[in-house]
């Protein structure tokens, strides 16, 4: 859409100030209320925070603030960062392209993977986290931070960014799933610093209305589903459906947030390669292989019936197309016979039995104990991967 200096003048003059104008009548976004909410925060105040839910559009309002204060600041700076650099690329940044196109009002700039460039001191640029120094050495009067999904951001970022964060027109949001405990998403929610969001499920109008309104908003359906599924009393259900930092007692072996890094992390695959075997044999329960290799752990197959003969072949067929060194088998009840069978054909098996001392038994009182301690300390350290399947984090 093509316009003359005055009009765009005074689109510009309103847009400054109104950025729920400039992402309705610019962009040609349809913000719901808590993205209006969102959008109006960022311009009034210098910290935002906000906890949300699932499928909320936290992504999406994200996008249409870098675009809002880069477009209506002058010689502007917006730095966008994620605790992984996927979702930076694929996340926060693919929805970045897609609004820039298909803005009701061409927006022009230099745009590349990660980058909008307007001029040498004016620009938007995506950066990963794994480097804080990075975050240093940015100055303008007019400079933003967006971090997106930020419970998963080391307080290093958080530190490295204050020194640009002192410009009379700084601004700082922060916006995802509430997971961690600890860090300054957090303490966000606790610190005077910040105007405070939160968006659950239930703020939906897909939710409010009884009905779905907005087909890309979380679902009534959806939040059933999660109900059956998780129940109200799981770190899942508070924090993907409540938009809440979950509960967690002091038995908690392995918090929420340290399984959601996991998901998010990218390690490469390494040695040993072996399979893990859970054995089921009728009803709902489902029999699983899991590979991992090295610290990269993933659902190699599930199924739902078979006797123990079926499950055996299917063992030795996942050694063959793995290359797997070993073959782990839950021996305790019909695992037994499985393993024993795997044995006879001269597989490379090795019966787990949960109930079994444990090496260190000062300190683990079964086998089962000390292995989940194991596993524990490779969630806390970092030293593994998994997948984002949500039945396996639940």
């Amino acid at each position: 859409m093509k316009m003359s200096r005055i009009q765009a003048k005074k689109i510009l003059d309103r847009a400054i100030q109104d950025p729920v104008f400039f992402v309705r009548q610019v962009l040609g976004g349809d913000p719901w209320e808590k993205q209006e909410e969102i959008l109006k925060a960022i311009r009034d105040h210098k910290r935002v925070a906000v906890r949300a839910c699932h499928g909320v559009g936290k992504t999406k309002v994200a996008a249409w603030i870098a675009l809002w204060f880069l477009y209506t600041h002058l010689n502007s700076k917006v730095i966008t960062t994620a605790p992984t650099w996927h979702q930076v690329e694929n996340l926060l940044w693919r929805e970045i392209h897609a609004v820039h196109a298909n803005s009701r009002i061409s927006l022009g700039g230099k745009v590349l993977q990660t980058q909008i460039e307007l001029g040498k001191q004016w620009f938007a640029l995506g950066l990963s986290t794994d480097k804080p120094e990075r975050f240093q050495g940015f100055h303008a009067e007019d400079i933003l931070l967006i971090v997106d999904e930020a419970s998963g951001v080391d307080q290093q970022i958080f530190d490295a960014a204050e020194g640009f964060l002192t410009s009379t027109g700084a601004k700082l949001l922060l916006i995802g799933n509430p997971t961690q405990l600890s860090g300054e998403f957090y303490n966000a929610f606790r610190s005077p610093l910040y105007h405070k969001i939160h968006i659950s499920a239930f703020d939906s109008p897909n939710l409010k209305a009884g009905k779905v309104v907005r087909p890309y908003l979380v679902t009534q359906e959806w939040v059933e589903e999660k109900r059956l599924k998780w129940g109200e009393d799981s770190p899942l259900w508070y924090s993907r459906v409540l938009g809440e930092f979950p509960e967690q007692g002091d038995d908690t072996l392995i918090p929420l947030a340290w399984i959601e890094a996991a998901v998010k992390r990218e390690l490469e695959p390494g040695e040993p390669v072996e399979i893990g075997v859970d054995v089921a044999r009728y009803g709902q329960d489902e029999s699983v292989w899991v590979v991992r290799r090295g610290s990269v752990a993933r659902i190699h197959l599930v199924r739902s019936m078979g006797d123990t003969m079926e499950t055996t072949g299917l063992c030795v067929k996942s050694r063959k197309e793995t290359g797997a060194s070993v073959i782990k088998v839950d021996a305790d009840g019909l695992g037994a016979g499985v393993y024993d069978r795997l044995k006879e054909l001269g597989e490379p098996a090795l019966e787990m039995r949960s109930g079994m001392a444990a090496t260190d038994s000062e300190r683990f009182a079964n086998k089962r104990a000390e292995w989940w301690w194991g596993l524990r300390e490779r969630f806390e350290s970092g030293d593994i991967d998994i997948e984002d399947d949500e039945e396996l984090i639940s």
